[in-house]
């Protein structure tokens, strides 16, 4: 038995905010703009007695500090059901502030909420042993679909500081089971995006846009 990995690349969509000077913005807590990573493709089948995982990876402008808004990844299978590991793990790598001469990884989980214990079985998802899947399976027309979302997230302001280049993300998530089928995966994640002068004068910490 193998672990297939699956490495994938989301495109950014950069959704400025717009009706504000540059010094009134400076002295604001109002962000610049919405960022947005998203994916869409196929998560390709294994072999008979491989099991599997995929990656979502990319890194932030460094020009920039960030608050994670929301982030989901949806996986779809059709004519059979989900067998995925009913979490997955968010890596966030920087440094550890201004100064610092090293970086540090924050981790944070994708939760699936599992319904039961699988496509025949009735179990009450409290009573799932160890050794089943907790997995959903709300059915849409032919296709099976698994559904994360991150929680809980981080809520204070990302920086790429100088010792960091960039602010590194990764999102995974995984199979146990082997030999599955094709399936097709969305990702979504979106951040607001600060002026790094912002963050050094005021308290960004919510995430909330303020007037």
């Amino acid at each position: 038995m193998a672990l297939v990995t699956t490495t994938v690349t989301p495109t950014v969509t950069d959704v400025p905010f717009t009706g504000l000077s540059e010094t009134l913005r400076e002295r604001s807590g109002i962000a610049r703009s919405e960022v947005i990573y998203s994916a869409y493709g196929n998560w390709p089948a294994t072999g008979g007695s491989d099991n599997r995982s995929i990656s979502f990876l990319f890194s932030l402008d460094n020009d920039y500090g960030y608050v994670l808004m929301e982030s989901s990844a949806a996986f779809i299978v059709n004519l059979n059901y989900p067998k995925m590991e009913a979490t997955g793990v968010m890596e966030i790598t920087s440094s550890l502030g201004p100064g610092a001469s090293d970086t540090a990884s924050q981790w944070y989980p994708y939760t699936n909420h599992g319904s039961r214990q699988d496509s025949t079985g009735s179990t009450a998802i409290g009573s799932v042993s160890a050794a089943s899947y907790n997995s959903q399976y709300p059915i849409t027309g032919s296709n099976a679909i698994m559904l994360f979302n991150l929680d809980p997230k981080p809520n204070g302001l990302l920086y790429p500081y100088s010792q960091r280049d960039t602010i590194d993300v990764t999102a995974m998530f995984s199979e146990d089971a082997v030999g599955e089928p094709i399936m097709a995966y969305r990702y979504f994640c979106r951040f607001l995006k600060y002026d790094i002068t912002q963050g050094y004068n005021y308290v960004v910490n919510s995430p909330r846009l303020t007037r």
